[in-house]
């Protein structure tokens, strides 16, 4: 997909402008189904330079959060919170943070006290414990997550891991997870 965006941008801006569309009209049927929060995942914005991403990212990004208000208001809905996390993009944050979204999340990379200068108090932060932790014993496990709570308390925070579980890993992990958050 990336070459595609230097050869042709247009036509990639054609493509994600498509999508962007698909997306807001998922994101508001999960509404009517009865979701009260939604996140958007940007999974490549660690593969892009920021010039880059504030091209061919961020306007859709912003375009979803506007398109999915105005969609459930159009559906007569109640708005719901919603939640960014565009992996590895730790040089985009205080872009993210105006971008509508009232959670930004963090992968495990970002030290939660950095992210909360940049990202301020105005919106809430999600994240960020290293996935592999789950690695760990449960004894370190409940450490590691004291340490991020401990991180994220100067602001609102909803505790999370800063990306997903790998098939390996024991669920016992989890529960310590869990249990210490």
């Amino acid at each position: 997909f990336f070459p595609k965006l230097y050869r042709h941008p247009e036509a990639s801006r054609r493509l994600l402008d498509g999508l962007t569309q698909l997306i807001i009209e998922y994101l508001s049927q999960q509404v009517v189904a009865g979701a009260q929060m939604l996140q958007v995942f940007e999974s490549h914005a660690g593969f892009l330079s920021k010039p880059f991403f504030d091209l061919f990212c961020l306007p859709y990004l912003k375009a979803i959060r506007s398109g999915v208000r105005k969609r459930l208001t159009a559906l007569d809905q109640v708005q719901v919170p919603m939640t960014v996390f565009a992996k590895d993009a730790h040089y985009a944050l205080a872009d993210l943070t105006s971008s509508g979204y009232e959670v930004i999340g963090l992968d495990w990379t970002v030290p939660p006290r950095a992210a909360r200068k940049i990202v301020g108090n105005e919106r809430t932060l999600q994240g960020n414990l290293d996935p592999c932790a789950l690695y760990a014993s449960p004894e370190r496990i409940e450490e590691l997550t004291r340490e991020m709570v401990r991180d994220f308390a100067s602001g609102p925070y909803i505790a999370n891991l800063g990306h997903g579980m790998y098939p390996d890993m024991d669920p016992g992990g989890l529960r310590a997870f869990v249990d210490a958050v």
